[in-house]
């Protein structure tokens, strides 16, 4: 049996953010939210406006660089070769695409050393809204955050900044499970992940499973700890059966790129069946709590997991 001891310390703040009249968007609310503070941040914390940031001096230690580009060496340990990584931020709403409204709570989950920086996120929606959003330059205020069961906000201007982090761990063995489990799995917004180089348009037990151990193991590793993460292989104990599953696309507008970007996923629902390694169960829980695949900052990769045994 080969043990695995997995952590991530996190937090999630939910912002609740009210309208001066009805809205309806275009995009996907993550989409739109993800390049407002984005913007916002970068014009407040960016002290070397004619470098970009991959050779800037400051791009460990900038609240936009650590959140938002993530430039790590070519020689880390979790994405080899890789001079970027996963965003220590998962941007996420009540609603993904939503219908004419006037208030709604914007999820933000920070992750492991980007917890501290909530209070930027705060600012840089305080002046998106005051700037409006949408070409109709709607404004917007932020009425309430809420961390678990109590309220951060003090007035316009002060919120409490003093939050205890929440602690995600897994200790779990490699052995597939005696009991045989059902579980339907809804993704409640679409899951992007490559397999050798492509976009997975369909989804297969092997697949599905290693997309889920990639993101633990990168997280963990880069934000938390991760002990053993790539010792795993698909324990062949359950399949993927009765999917809903298809390819969705949707459009996103980079103003960094300049130009419109797919960020297409797959969309629907399925079952798996069998038996889990204790590994797998924890890999499930995983996504339950940060999402799964690529593009998590902009709301994508959400699921839910409903068990049946």
């Amino acid at each position: 049996m080969i043990w695995s001891y997995m952590q991530l310390s996190y937090k999630n703040i939910r912002f609740i953010l009210s309208f001066s009249k009805k809205v309806s968007f275009p995009m996907p609310i993550p989409f739109l939210f993800r390049s407002i503070i984005g913007n916002q941040l970068r014009k407040m914390c960016c002290i070397s406006h004619n470098t970009q940031c991959p050779a800037c001096m400051f791009n460990a230690s900038c609240i936009y660089g650590s959140t938002f580009e993530s430039i790590v060496p070519k020689d880390n340990t979790a994405l080899a070769g890789r001079d970027r990584i996963p965003h220590p931020i998962i941007i996420d709403s009540d609603l993904f695409i939503g219908n004419e409204l006037d208030s709604f709570a914007l999820n933000i989950i920070f992750l492991g050393p980007a917890i501290p920086h909530f209070p930027y996120f705060f600012y840089a929606l305080k002046k998106s809204g005051e700037e409006g959003v949408l070409k109709e330059r709607i404004p917007f205020h932020v009425a309430d955050i809420i961390e678990e069961n109590r309220s951060l906000y003090i007035d316009d201007e002060r919120i409490n900044t003093k939050i205890t982090p929440n602690l995600w761990e897994c200790t779990s063995g490699a052995d597939v499970g005696g009991i045989e489990k059902i579980l339907c799995i809804t993704l409640i917004s679409p899951l992007r992940f490559k397999v050798r180089g492509q976009y997975a348009r369909k989804l297969t037990a092997p697949d599905f499973a290693c997309c889920l151990q990639r993101r633990m193991q990168v997280l963990c590793s880069q934000y938390g700890y991760a002990d053993d993460a790539k010792a795993y292989r698909f324990s062949e104990g359950w399949t993927i059966k009765d999917h809903t599953v298809k390819w969705k696309d949707f459009v996103h507008y980079s103003a960094r790129q300049k130009k419109p970007i797919q960020l297409g996923g797959l969309t629907g629902g399925f079952v798996i069946a069998g038996r889990l390694s204790g590994y797998e169960e924890g890999l499930l829980r995983f996504a339950e709590y940060f999402h799964s695949g690529k593009n998590t900052n902009f709301g994508l990769g959400k699921l839910t997991v409903q068990r049946f045994t």
